[in-house]
């Protein structure tokens, strides 16, 4: 089994047991970090020999760079003044001797000087002429061939030096990084709670609802698998399936009434957070459902996760009208009718009560929008089942809107 897991994967040690309620910076899992260990203690070797390595590319650059610059603004500039110097003192021994050399043949005209130092003049001469060229061209090959060769062999050095250090700047980089994120997991193994909560377990179900990768004690998790959750009571969430013909009804920040099966007399308010955009099958037939995520505004501590709940979704509402109970309202052939109690009759008497054609706007769970056949102060029978049925009528219309007439 070792052989099939994925790279990252460990086994939980410790848990708290799922449902317990814990505290911001408490353990709630412990995974089994000794393999980690093991890699970071490896990896630290590396680490340490990437160091040296850097080091030492640091430092051969720094002579490189020091050697350069000792040619470059030092033994260079020498040189060349050195060639110079010699050009200069062969330039005065060339012009000396010619200057003998012409006075020796000036000197031989008139019998003053013998053929023979006439002749060991002028080529003393020809020496010093032939030495102020060698100079010269010592300059030449100096500034254009020597020294540029000595300069740019320097320069290679030092960049292919820049280059082995890029090189292991990014080595001991990629080590680093592979250090600190083995020190990184190490830390992790040690889950900590980041705020109050109650710790249930991330359980990874299939589309009908069975457990397919359990959460326990011992049991292996790979890399980026959630292991508990931490809802918090006091803010929760609801998950509402919508058909998909009322989709169009729902959007996102819409307020919607939510009634919790478990705590049906503590209704609460919430907001439509999000609507998933993909549809999912209901129980493998032809129709479609959408899940809306509902935020509860303001829970209470008794709230779990997994219970069930009905969401009413506030798709319009209606201020200062006229409603009526939905248990008092009867209807006949689509027609709704209230019984009203008749103010002029006699109590009691068959004619105390008649059946009133009413229309009706929008409603909710218990009310429903009266928008004609009755007017604020009517009186109604609350629950009229066991009135003999109404017979069908035109719906009396008003002149004016029914909100209008209401305070």
């Amino acid at each position: 089994m070792m052989e099939e897991e994925k790279p990252g994967a460990t086994t939980i040690v410790e848990i708290v047991p799922e449902g317990k309620r814990v505290k911001a910076g408490e353990v709630v899992c412990r995974l089994d970090s000794s393999a980690f260990e093991d890699e970071e203690r490896a990896q630290r070797i590396k680490h340490i020999q990437a160091q040296s390595y850097v080091e030492q590319a640091n430092a051969i650059l720094e002579v490189n760079q020091i050697t350069l610059r000792e040619y470059r603004d030092g033994i260079y500039p020498q040189d060349v003044q050195l060639v110079k110097q010699y050009i200069a003192t062969c330039r005065l021994e060339y012009e000396r001797l010619e200057r003998a050399a012409k006075w020796s043949r000036e000197m031989l005209k008139i019998g003053y000087r013998t053929k023979y130092q006439t002749k060991g003049d002028e080529l003393a001469f020809e020496q010093a002429k032939i030495a102020l060229g060698e100079a010269e061209n010592m300059l030449e090959r100096l500034t254009k061939q020597t020294g540029p060769k000595i300069r740019t062999a320097l320069e290679a050095n030092v960049e292919a030096t820049k280059a082995d250090k890029f090189t292991q700047d990014a080595a001991f980089l990629l080590e680093s990084q592979r250090l600190e994120r083995l020190r990184k997991n190490i830390k992790n193994c040690v889950m900590v709670a980041p705020t109050d909560g109650i710790a249930v377990y991330a359980n990874q179900t299939d589309r009908w609802g069975t457990v397919t990768a359990p959460i326990d004690q011992g049991v292996t998790v790979r890399q980026d698998q959630p292991i508990i959750n931490l809802p918090d009571p006091l803010h929760m969430r609801v998950r509402a399936r919508i058909n998909e013909s009322k989709l169009s009804l729902v959007h996102t920040g819409q307020r919607a009434r939510i009634v919790v099966d478990a705590f049906p007399d503590r209704p609460l308010q919430g907001r439509v957070a999000e609507i998933t955009p993909i549809n999912v099958p209901l129980n493998a037939s032809d129709v479609r459902v959408y899940y809306a995520n509902v935020n509860i505004e303001a829970g209470f501590d008794e709230l779990r996760p997994g219970l069930s709940a009905e969401v009413n979704f506030m798709v319009d509402s209606r201020r200062e009208v006229t409603r009526i109970p939905l248990e008092a309202v009867r209807w006949v052939r689509e027609q709704g009718y209230a019984a009203v109690l008749d103010p002029a009759a006699t109590p009691g008497s068959e004619g105390s009560l008649k059946w009133q054609p009413i229309q009706l706007g929008m409603t909710d769970t218990r009310y429903a929008e009266v928008v004609s056949g009755l007017k604020v102060g009517d009186r109604v029978v609350a629950s009229p089942r066991n009135l003999p049925a109404p017979h069908r009528e035109p719906v009396r219309r008003e002149p004016t809107s029914v909100a209008d007439r209401t305070p």
